[in-house]
């Protein structure tokens, strides 16, 4: 490693201390002073309890209970099933861990259900969201000067619902490890492109594959990657073209794909006697043929718009790229409609107590480069036109913090929705 490379590596370590420290803070303030929460409420309860009862059987328990575990559903006599996948357990596992070993050397309750193996999952969510922007901004500098990139990259953590899910008290969901992942997957896609190696294939195709072990409807990602540089006919066969002569790529992926799944498939061929299994059984997308649309982009209560108004910045970068044909925008809006209408389709499209329409955080990475080309465009106003978008990037900021800091799931959920309520998450 080049001493360049060091003093890079110095500062991403230095400056992830300083986030780490502050995500605490902040976490720390919002449970204590804004809500009284303690802090197993980022684990007990609802999907995070389904994801992290894998370590708990894992390294506490007996492995024989694999398939009586409690936060599951009933698969056959005497047997349950887990309905999430095993992908969090295995990002959250060096935390737990760390946590693990600390509580026996230190003679301290060593059965996973204590506050220091909380604390440390919130730890796993701040550390991986940093890890994420970094990738993401590692992505822009491919096109952009540093002052853009920066402040494109820190929108996405403090304008967008990634701020609630990662450092308030969504640690311990999905959904800021995916968004980590396909940042990462992103950034060795466009190393891939430009040199089609197995060191980049590899370097790409894990994010992804534990991206979709986290989600499975993260497999939607695996477009960007067969579209780069996509924008017509034309470019459409030479890219058919070039994964014919490349099919060995292909082929790695699958393996690297089939090694990542294996702990899960253990897990379901031990329950079920299958590899592959779906695992919601009667929960699904009864919605496909008349998605919900309007409720993932404009609900009232989580709609993707109405509550990250970013993304229509980012959204107005897409379309003028796409009317452009630059930076792979045609696969990126490829995505963004698979997304939409996956989440539609959902037997639940609201996703039930969610900040935000929390299943499109995932796909955020893929508007980075959009959201960059309109910031880019702001800071080559004039003064007061700049200070106008400034203002109005502010109050997105401002809107998403405190909202977050704000949001009561019980308060939210249990009545209807009127303006009263929606006003009460944004007061001071």
């Amino acid at each position: 490693m080049s001493k360049v490379q060091q003093s890079e590596l110095g500062k991403l370590i230095k400056y992830g201390w300083y986030f780490l420290l502050v995500g605490l803070i902040v976490n720390y303030i919002y449970r204590m002073v804004f809500h009284a929460t303690p802090i197993d409420k980022i684990i007990v309860g609802s999907d995070m309890e389904g994801y992290y009862q894998y370590l708990f059987h894992f390294f506490v328990k007996d492995w024989e209970l694999f398939d009586r575990m409690p936060w599951t559903i009933p698969y056959g006599e005497g047997k349950t099933l887990s309905v999430f996948t095993c992908g969090l357990a295995i990002l959250w596992s060096p935390f737990f861990l760390i946590a693990h070993l600390i509580s026996i050397f230190c003679g301290l309750q060593a059965d996973g259900k204590t506050n220091l193996y909380y604390g440390f999952i919130l730890v796993a969510g701040i550390v991986y969201t940093y890890i994420g922007l970094v990738f993401l901004y590692k992505l822009l500098r491919r096109y952009f000067n540093h002052k853009t990139s920066l402040w494109s990259t820190s929108l996405f953590f403090l304008a967008t619902n990634v701020f609630f899910y990662s450092v308030l008290l969504g640690a311990g969901m999905s959904h800021v490890y995916s968004f980590t992942m396909i940042s990462i997957y992103l950034f060795f896609s466009h190393r891939f492109a430009e040199k089609p190696s197995l060191k980049n294939l590899i370097l790409l195709g894990i994010p992804f594959a534990i991206a979709v072990l986290i989600r499975p409807t993260n497999i939607i990602s695996g477009i960007y990657l067969f579209m780069m540089g996509v924008s017509n006919w034309q470019t459409l066969k030479d890219r058919f073209q070039f994964w014919l002569k490349n099919y060995w790529a292909i082929l790695a992926l699958l393996a690297i794909g089939i090694i990542v799944f294996i702990p899960q498939m253990a897990y379901w061929h031990y329950v079920t006697g299958k590899f592959l299994v779906y695992s919601y059984q009667e929960y699904g997308f009864p919605n496909w043929k008349l998605p919900k649309f309007g409720i993932v982009l404009f609900g009232k209560y989580n709609g993707w718009l109405t509550y990250t108004p970013i993304v229509i910045f980012a959204l107005t970068g897409l379309f003028i790229q796409l009317w452009r044909k630059q930076m792979n925008s045609l696969g990126t809006l490829l995505i963004l409609i698979f997304a939409t209408y996956v989440n539609a389709s959902w037997w639940v499209p609201t996703f039930s107590a969610a900040v935000g329409q929390r299943a499109m955080i995932d796909f955020l990475p893929f508007l980075a480069l959009p959201l960059a080309f309109v910031v880019n465009g702001i800071r080559s106003l004039s003064r007061p036109q700049r200070i106008g978008f400034g203002i109005i990037i502010g109050i997105f900021i401002f809107y998403n913090i405190q909202f977050g800091f704000r949001y009561d799931s019980g308060m939210w959920w249990d009545s209807p929705m009127t303006w009263t309520k929606f006003w009460t998450t944004l007061k001071f």
